[in-house]
């Protein structure tokens, strides 16, 4: 490792200490990445502070599909600006980020937060010889922990989209550390999704045959949300016939997964290095 990552690795390390949760310190990150490669635009996709989206443009002009991503905070906390390091990573691929804010619990409950991020991609689309400088035909789900669990929810269940009358294609799903076999009991769960089956809030159930190439990472070490949700959603893909490829990092937790999409800390895992070949298809 250069100097440089072994001065930030515990900065970083200590402001995400916490999990999920406390990625409002990714400022951290947003500071050290280089800039200049991406043009930023800001926009509202409904009514209230949250319902609002970035958009990153790649300077060089490209025709692959634009990527949706959506971050995590446990369905309580984040914000669409602490996650540029992302945007850096996605657009030096090529690809044109958006990244939509959506309400939070308790404001609301599910599936509010899903039908923001699916206004969002209904919003874009409609928008997108202004917002993207081309129409949108398709494009690509990703997500980190709850957002992860959002994307596949999105890529799962296609009534989303058919309610808003959603054109574009979904043709990937990048989930990283989702929980994606969501434990409804679970303490924090439950009043978050109150009222809700397996049938609505599990990705797991939801497959289908003839869904997308489908890429899922996670840390072996994640005790925040354990990688069995990953092996259960990955061998639900695989039983359908799906294209998955799925990787498990030994030794990397929660956190240092996205984290090491950041330029400067990228050997912290082979997430950023997976995404691109896995990127490289389209």
């Amino acid at each position: 490792m250069n100097k440089l990552l072994w001065i930030l690795l515990p900065i970083i390390m200590l402001v995400f200490a916490v999990g999920c949760s406390s990625l409002k310190p990714a400022a951290v990150l947003n500071s050290v990445i280089p800039s200049g490669s991406y043009d930023l635009s800001q926009h509202s996709y409904g009514n209230g502070q949250r319902r609002t989206l970035d958009v990153y443009r790649p300077k060089q002009v490209s025709n692959k599909p634009p990527i949706v991503f959506v971050y995590g905070g446990a369905w309580k906390q984040g914000d669409k600006r602490d996650f540029e390091f992302v945007a850096h990573a996605l657009t030096g691929l090529g690809h044109t980020v958006i990244i939509p804010n959506y309400r939070l619990y308790p404001a609301v409950r599910f599936p509010a937060f899903v039908n923001d991020v699916a206004d969002a991609i209904r919003y874009t689309e409609l928008n997108a010889p202004s917002l993207l400088g081309k129409p949108m035909n398709s494009f690509i789900l990703m997500g980190h922990s709850a957002g992860a669990h959002t994307a596949a929810l999105l890529a799962t269940d296609r009534s989303y989209f058919y309610q808003r009358g959603v054109r574009a294609r979904s043709v990937g799903l990048i989930g990283m550390a989702g929980p994606y076999d969501l434990p409804l009991n679970d303490a924090e769960v439950k009043p978050i999704f109150a009222g809700a089956n397996a049938q609505q809030a599990k990705p797991t159930v939801n497959v289908y045959a003839g869904m997308p190439p489908t890429l899922l990472l996670h840390g072996q070490a994640d005790k925040r949300v354990l990688p069995f949700h990953t092996q259960r959603f990955s061998e639900r893909l695989q039983n359908a016939g799906n294209p998955v490829t799925t990787r498990f990092y030994p030794g990397i937790e929660h956190v240092r997964i996205v984290a090491s999409l950041a330029a400067p800390l990228r050997r912290l895992s082979g997430s950023y290095n997976d995404i691109r070949g896995f990127l490289a298809q389209y």
